[in-house]
């Protein structure tokens, strides 16, 4: 009782523990295995459809849990964006929704896949990466984020009617794909950085995703860099 008042009192959570910490070449036999599991359910099939009909994606099978990961970064983007644009449409419907959507993800994916990284290296071992697995954690993290802004490019958030029709967002996804537009926008910078530390609590504790994306697309609208995403 008393340790348990403790843990309440400090808000500490001991970190889920793995079966035993793998290595980096039983990481990637494992995380492989399950992307093999997760396109053989048969779910998300929207999501996984361009992983076979476009080419220059097969090096996401390549990267372990990669699929898992899509399933999460696409419901948590979804669920934020939904209870955003039921209260703050007129966010959801400003120009500059798409960089901050683009960028929060792309933190997101970029944390979820470290803090899973670090996880599975064990009881001791979780946090403390060391500089060659950050840089692969990055690289896939950008891997994975670059598959599902194009998906979202394809297919919208909720399907291109939907995403018009509930949230106003307006289908200029091709805009994230010209570096030249986000000079003069250093809240989008901000943007990644939100949602990468997010992600790491999120990995913890399934935290609420909303309210901080909410913070980060208001801090990008209030920027003042609307002219360069109007057309």
């Amino acid at each position: 009782m008393i340790a348990s008042a403790l843990v309440s009192a400090f808000a500490l959570r001991r970190k889920p523990k793995v079966d035993a910490a793998q290595s980096d070449i039983d990481y990637l036999t494992a995380g492989r295995a399950v992307n093999d599991a997760e396109l053989a359910t048969g779910e998300e099939a929207l999501l996984f459809r361009m992983l076979h009909e476009e080419e220059g994606f097969e090096n996401i099978f390549d990267i372990p849990y990669a699929l898992k990961h899509l399933k999460d970064v696409h419901a948590v983007m979804r669920l934020a964006v939904a209870e955003i644009g039921d209260q703050h449409e007129n966010l959801t419907e400003h120009p500059l929704f798409h960089p901050a959507f683009g960028a929060f993800a792309l933190g997101f994916c970029l944390g979820l896949v470290a803090a899973h990284r670090a996880k599975h290296m064990g009881w001791q071992g979780a946090g403390t990466l060391n500089h060659i697995q950050r840089e692969q954690c990055d690289a896939w993290g950008i891997e994975v984020t670059t598959y599902y802004l194009a998906v979202v490019d394809a297919y919208g958030i909720f399907g291109k009617n939907s995403d018009v029709d509930l949230y106003g967002i307006s289908d200029k996804w091709w805009q994230l794909a010209d570096p030249d537009r986000f000079e003069g926008v250093p809240t989008v910078r901000g943007c990644v950085e939100v949602g990468r530390k997010v992600a790491g609590q999120w990995s913890e504790d399934a935290v609420d995703v909303s309210s901080p994306f909410l913070e980060a697309l208001q801090a990008v609208v209030e920027s003042g860099a609307t002219e360069r995403f109007v057309e």
